[in-house]
């Protein structure tokens, strides 16, 4: 069951990766064209701002699956792993899941709301597929909740080895 989870927050995380060298070109582009040659379009800032979204959404995954993330911590490595793993546990049934379904839920309104008018980008002249941005949202939020609760049924709910691929 994890088995997949894991190979679609690979797959999140090299996405984001290339998104991320996407939103660094494009923002020398964009800036160039502006200071050197005092070009600029709505839709090129929309790039910038579609790119950055999704270079900080794609990656949610992972960060959970392989629990890379920041986190401060007073007690937690001084514990044994049991006791980690039942404050694991339940953090993931009581706090993550229910948050982030909630949020998967409400934004799915939202994203429904945004496809039933094609919504395009606020900026006047920016990118069409607004929509898309908002469906990426509710799509993460659900897929994070769904493998918070697969994390939490597990015996050990994160994955301690680590072989990260480079």
């Amino acid at each position: 069951m994890i088995g997949p989870i894991l190979r679609l927050a690979s797959l999140g995380r090299s996405a984001a990766g290339y998104v991320v060298l996407l939103l660094m070109v494009a923002q020398i582009v964009v800036v160039a064209l502006r200071y050197t040659f005092s070009l600029g379009w709505p839709w090129a800032l929309d790039l910038l701002v579609y790119c950055f979204y999704a270079g900080a959404l794609l990656p949610a995954l992972y960060v959970l699956v392989r629990d890379v993330s920041v986190r401060v911590d007073l007690f937690y490595t001084r514990w044994p792993q049991r006791r980690r793993d039942r404050i694991d546990r339940a953090a993931l049934l009581l706090l993550v899941c229910p948050v982030l379904a909630y949020a998967g839920w409400i934004s799915s309104t939202l994203s429904a709301n945004a496809w039933a008018v094609l919504e395009s980008s606020p900026t006047y002249g920016g990118l069409p597929g607004y929509f898309l941005l908002k469906t990426l949202l509710s799509l993460v939020l659900l897929v994070l909740s769904l493998a918070a609760l697969a994390m939490a049924v597990r015996r050990a709910p994160y994955i301690r080895e680590r072989h990260d691929e480079p």
